[in-house]
C-alpha cells in the first residue's frame, strides 16, 4: 500500500535476486541520478516516485521495472535514462524488452524447432 501520495509515473525497481545478478543496481542508479531522489521518495515536481520491489515475474528479461501498469525489461543504464528523458518529455516509451529481443526469446534467437525440415 502506498501510504502517501505517489507522483504521475511510479518507478517500481525490481532489485530481487535474479534482477541484481543482471545490473538491476545500474537501473536504480540511473533512476537516482537523473531524478535526483532516493527509494521511496517522490520528486518536487510530483512526476516520479520510485519504490524497490522484490519481484515483478519477469525474470526471464532481468533487469527490469514497472512504470505505472507497463514492464520495461532488459534494461540498462542508458535504457533507463532514455524511458525517464521520454516520461519527462510527455512522452510514452515503449513496454517490453528494451533490447533487440522478441518477448522473453532467448537474446542470441530461437535455438531449437527452427529447422527447415521440420526435424528438431
Amino acid at each position: 500500500y502506498n501510504l502517501a501520495p505517489i507522483g504521475e509515473n511510479h518507478l517500481q525497481v525490481c532489485t530481487n535476486l535474479p534482477c541484481w545478478l543482471r545490473g538491476s543496481d545500474q537501473v536504480v542508479g540511473a533512476c537516482k541520478k537523473k531524478l535526483g531522489i532516493e527509494m521511496g521518495e517522490t520528486t518536487a515536481d510530483g512526476k516520479f516516485s520510485m519504490s524497490e520491489m522484490e519481484c515483478l515475474g519477469a525474470c526471464v528479461n532481468a533487469p527490469m521495472m514497472q512504470i505505472n501498469d507497463e514492464y520495461y525489461e532488459d534494461l540498462d543504464e542508458a535504457s533507463t535514462t532514455a524511458i525517464l528523458d521520454t516520461l519527462a518529455s510527455g512522452g510514452e516509451p515503449t513496454p517490453g524488452p528494451q533490447n533487440s529481443r522478441k518477448g522473453c526469446e532467448p537474446t542470441g534467437g530461437l535455438t531449437s524447432l527452427n529447422d527447415d525440415k521440420g526435424e528438431g
